[in-house]
């Protein structure tokens, strides 16, 4: 695997506002990698699109030589993610958030109740 991560070309708009125009981003294994900008210049879209929660027009996004639109899921099961905003129902208990997380992933970890 050359690239852990290969995007060519991200763009993402909403309607009229452009929120990614362009981005093209290559990490090689055992490169640290940092995406800095302002608030707005649209790194969180960035990150969505790249992982997949988003659609984009892109040539081509790949994270550890997988599609994220095609392959979410077992992607998922190799990159752990935190968003920056999450959005769970009301009164959810803890418990109910570890089980709704464990599925994401083929082999899940026991948690205490």
């Amino acid at each position: 695997m050359e690239e852990v991560i290969k995007v060519e070309q991200l763009f993402k708009s909403y309607g009229r506002l452009v929120a990614v125009n362009n981005l093209s981003i290559s990490v090689k294994p055992g490169m640290v990698f940092g995406l800095l900008g302002a608030n707005g210049a649209g790194k969180s879209t960035a990150i969505e699109c790249i992982l997949g929660t988003k659609r984009s027009d892109s040539k081509e996004i790949s994270i550890l030589g997988m599609n994220p639109q095609r392959e979410r899921k077992k992607l998922f099961e190799k990159v752990g993610v935190q968003f920056q905003e999450a959005n769970y129902q009301d009164k959810i208990t803890v418990s109910e958030l570890c089980e709704v997380t464990q599925s994401l992933y083929k082999e899940g970890t026991n948690y205490i109740e």
